[in-house]
């Protein structure tokens, strides 16, 4: 008798945390795997990764504070999978070539131009350095704001507006330089 209450008292305890992650994982899936991409995470792989981030994510529920955006702590995660992911030699030559799905509204031409955005885009933050890349996707991505961004990374604000006015330069050189080579304007 004595068991049985311990384990109707632990599957109690434990059934919040299922259904908080179950909440987390439906309302941040897709966020989180464009923030995989827009990190470097090439899109054919960026469900597989998302899937082992939540793995994570879920064995680190505990740590979450409710306090905090749950968006910032999940593009915490999102940052170390994408590190991890772009270390792997397979992934460093690969070239970008799959994009996030135009919008369903668009007609076809718009949807040619909006995936040619993406494309570049995607290819010009692969040009920039990671730290810089980092504050760029979470700020004018994301829309973190600078203090956010400095209490994740463990940086001064001053060094966030640093890196991200250099990746604001390096991106629109990046998109010139690829623009250029593609032959368009």
């Amino acid at each position: 008798m004595a068991s049985r209450l311990a384990m109707t008292t632990a599957e109690v305890t434990s059934e919040p945390k299922r259904s908080d992650f179950e909440a987390i994982f439906q309302a941040n899936f897709r966020f989180v795997c464009a923030s995989l991409q827009r990190l470097g995470v090439r899109e054919r792989d960026v469900e597989d990764v998302a899937q082992e981030l939540f793995v994570v994510v879920h064995r680190k529920l505990d740590s979450y504070d409710d306090q905090r955006p749950v968006h910032l702590w999940l593009f915490g995660f999102c940052l170390r999978a994408a590190s991890d992911y772009r270390r792997l030699a397979r992934n460093r030559r690969l070239v970008h070539t799959d994009v996030e799905p135009a919008h369903p509204d668009l007609l076809a031409d718009d949807k040619i131009a909006a995936e040619q955005n993406r494309r570049l885009l995607l290819a010009a933050l692969d040009e920039l350095d990671s730290d810089r890349r980092e504050v760029f996707v979470m700020h004018d991505l994301n829309e973190f704001s600078s203090p956010q961004i400095a209490e994740m990374l463990s940086i001064p604000v001053n060094t966030v507006y640093s890196r991200l006015r250099m990746a604001r330069e390096e991106l629109k050189r990046a998109v010139t330089r690829l623009r250029a080579s593609r032959g368009s304007k």
